[in-house]
């Protein structure tokens, strides 16, 4: 009798939460880093806030009162796109190390993050097949499991 109640309370509260879904890194035709960072937030309003880091440094933001580290001055631009991503353009890619690159979206006083370890080297060029392949696994899925719900309306 208390079974349905709790698990829609838990549901609700699940939904509720924030996070950041995905950080995905590639390379521009020009040798710039690319990285777009897709998230979930609780509502669409107030915006979020975006912050990118590398390595503990604050290489940009979407705040305009924040104050990124004096390397990354005039080499970076965060922005929010389209609906619940953010992205961040950095010229001047280094190609001797890889770095910790940080994702943290910030809304209404609770805030998630996602890490990433990002080469030169290692990075795909940007294109809109390696975003296919990043969709990948999600459209499998709902093909699969398109059979399975034609299944239970019947």
């Amino acid at each position: 009798m208390y079974l349905s109640p709790t698990l829609i309370l838990l549901f609700s509260v699940v939904s509720l939460a924030q996070k950041v879904t995905e950080l995905y890194p590639c390379l521009t035709k020009e040798n710039n880093l690319r990285m777009d960072c897709k998230y979930e937030v609780s509502s669409p309003s107030p915006n979020p806030v975006c912050n990118f880091t590398q390595d503990s440094k604050l290489m940009g933001s979407t705040d305009p009162s924040a104050q990124p580290d004096s390397t990354f001055k005039n080499r970076v631009n965060v922005s929010l796109t389209g609906s619940s991503m953010c992205r961040l353009y950095l010229t001047g890619l280094s190609d001797d190390k890889a770095y910790n690159y940080i994702c943290m979206i910030s809304q209404s006083g609770k805030s998630t993050n996602m890490s990433r370890t990002v080469g030169k080297r290692d990075l795909q060029t940007c294109s809109a097949i390696s975003v296919l392949f990043q969709a990948v696994p999600t459209m499998l899925l709902c093909v699969m499991s398109f059979p399975l719900l034609l299944e239970l309306s019947v």
